[in-house]
């Protein structure tokens, strides 16, 4: 079996046309329109190969962008033509190798880790096994399981989180009626991290009452507090409302502060989907960031083997694993089967958006289903369990972008 070529597929999904981006500055353009707002824009990658046996990745970044970068005369696609797809690691590491000069970090790993992805699917539909059957990986410890997991427990972001309180409050009953254990809610203009402490009190005692006593609340900060000592305002005055954890509460480059947030708080700091990738930069933020939570990008941190170090790196360090993937379904059944193989990880990243999309919730088949005990139960069939629909993707589909 050999690959015959790499594909980048473009999808797009204008929705109500009032998406907002993640990163708001976006909006500040002469137009006020630019393509990354206003809609959800995904990329996916495929690879083919000449027996028929396709796979599946997906990068969570722009797609003429990635086009390039598996396209170009120095591109992916042809450190990989012609070659046997099973060997996933050798061709992970041709590929790192042969982009060192300009890749190594950044949205190069993020190509790279999508076409491991894929080939990743390759090798377990050829073999006829699940994905977390080839993936397993010993944690070297007496305490841990020892067979995989049946079923995994998704934390749904809610994203955005809403307007004002009433807003916040019917999303989260959203989500709280998918049965789901656990929820995070999101900085917001008017919200929690951008107005005042009375405020960050305010809207996290109306999520904790609305989830109940004994579901997991976390809080995605979005890099938005400036220094240590401006979080341990909030910090001190949230801490009786049983936060689970606080995601990037600090600027990302900012690791000695977060080294000394970490040590200034019992709730736990996590950190990881702002743009880091490899075992290498997630390794700097558990030796000097000191992290209790790493969050490496099912969709860019450089493949599924990659998260498998950071996670086994995460274990040494005491620290939980839990990976990112925010509206990028590839990713999450990524997730899927990582969570089944790793101890260390007791939640995943899964989306409620607003507004929905069919981009994130009908583009695989057969759709995730949460069950009545806020888990998923994880796939049996080869590969990753999961292929595309192709309805959808005729719909949505454009040109690179």
């Amino acid at each position: 079996m050999k690959i015959t070529n790499v594909e980048t597929i473009a999808l797009r999904d204008n929705a109500d046309g009032n998406v907002t981006s993640w990163n708001p500055t976006y909006g500040d353009s002469l137009d006020s329109s630019p393509a990354s707002t206003g809609g959800y824009d995904i990329t996916i990658v495929k690879v083919n190969t000449d027996e028929g046996i396709s796979g599946i990745g997906q990068c969570e970044a722009p797609s003429l962008i990635i086009d390039a970068i598996i396209k170009s005369s120095l591109g992916l696609e042809n450190l990989v033509i012609n070659e046997d797809p099973t060997q996933v690691n050798r061709l992970w590491q041709k590929m790192y190798n042969s982009t060192g000069v300009f890749g190594r970090r950044g949205i190069v790993i993020a190509a790279i880790g999508a076409i491991e992805t894929a080939l990743w699917d390759i090798t377990g539909k050829f073999y006829n096994k699940p994905l977390y059957e080839l993936l397993w990986k010993s944690f070297t410890t007496s305490a841990s399981f020892f067979e995989p997991k049946k079923n995994v427990t998704p934390y749904a972001t809610v994203y955005p989180p809403g307007e004002n309180l009433d807003e916040l409050e019917s999303r989260l009953k959203i989500a709280m009626s998918k049965g789901l254990n656990a929820v995070k809610i999101e900085e917001w203009p008017g919200q929690f991290a951008n107005v005042d402490v009375e405020t960050d009190i305010a809207v996290i005692e109306k999520a904790r009452s609305v989830i109940g006593p004994k579901k997991d609340l976390m809080i995605d900060v979005q890099n938005r507090w400036a220094d240590v000592g401006q979080a341990l305002k909030t910090i001190e005055h949230i801490e009786k409302f049983d936060i689970y954890f606080i995601e990037a509460p600090l600027p990302a480059d900012n690791i000695h502060g977060y080294r000394k947030l970490v040590e200034s708080t019992n709730i736990r700091i996590a950190a990881g989907d702002w743009g880091f990738s490899t075992r290498h930069e997630f390794d700097d933020l558990l030796r000097r960031g000191k992290l209790d939570v790493v969050q490496p990008s099912s969709v860019r941190a450089g493949g599924i083997q990659e998260i498998l170090y950071i996670a086994e790196n995460a274990y040494n360090f005491g620290s939980l694993c839990i990976p990112h993937t925010w509206c990028h379904v590839v990713g999450v059944a990524v997730e899927l089967h990582l969570a089944a193989i790793t101890p260390n990880m007791p939640y995943f990243e899964f989306p409620i958006a607003f507004p929905k999309s069919p981009l994130i919730t009908d583009l695989l088949t057969p759709s995730f289903k949460i069950s009545k005990e806020g888990s998923i139960e994880v796939p049996d069939r080869p590969g990753l369990g999961f292929e595309l629909n192709e309805d959808v993707i005729k719909e949505y589909r454009v040109t690179p972008y």
